[in-house]
């Protein structure tokens, strides 16, 4: 009878344990592309696996802002996470093709130091978001109208920012070109 009992604890004990280890989430870790920014989780037992042979493109919508004008537009970080998750899993960077549309809320992204700082008497936090994703080749657009209501030109824009008739009109052609909308 005790070897019974026995038997039967130590299976529901590693059977609980299995279950458990199962479950748990393991740590966000950035990399391979951008070592810093961009944290993605390991991902295994897939049920829908890419091909990793196609090319991705995505056009990503971003207009909301951070409430906090010191802290990171985490929607722009959207694309370096894009970035690691797929190089990760087996896409070659050279597969990947992504553009972000800034507007609305997001249009004080995109704005240079001197601008951000004359604005809201911070530097603005996204600036290596911006420089990192233009250094591999990410297009970054500016809606026209956004930056115009809000009363800036090209002059207060940081480098790598394009300004576009609008956002409406950068979402068309993207889309008609095969891109695939990401909006959060």
């Amino acid at each position: 009878m005790k070897c019974n009992f026995l038997n039967t604890w130590c299976l529901a004990v590693c059977f609980t344990a299995t279950i458990a280890s199962y479950g748990q989430h393991t740590k966000a870790t950035t990399g391979p592309v951008f070592d810093n920014i961009g944290p993605v989780y390991t991902v295994t037992h897939l049920d829908h696996k890419p091909d990793t042979s196609k090319q991705l493109k995505a056009i990503f919508d971003v207009d909301r802002k951070q409430s906090n004008p010191s802290q990171l537009n985490t929607i722009i970080s959207s694309l370096h996470r894009y970035y690691n998750l797929h190089v990760r899993y087996g896409f070659p960077k050279e597969q990947i093709h992504l553009a972000v549309i800034l507007h609305g809320g997001a249009t004080k992204d995109a704005l240079s130091t001197a601008a951000y700082q004359d604005k809201y008497k911070v530097e603005n936090p996204n600036i290596e978001l911006i420089k990192s994703l233009s250094e591999m080749g990410v297009e970054i657009f500016l809606c026209g109208q956004s930056m115009s209501h809000s009363g800036y030109s090209k002059a207060d824009l940081l480098p790598e920012v394009k300004v576009a008739l609008s956002a409406m009109t950068v979402l068309t052609v993207y889309q008609m070109d095969d891109y695939a909308l990401i909006k959060f």
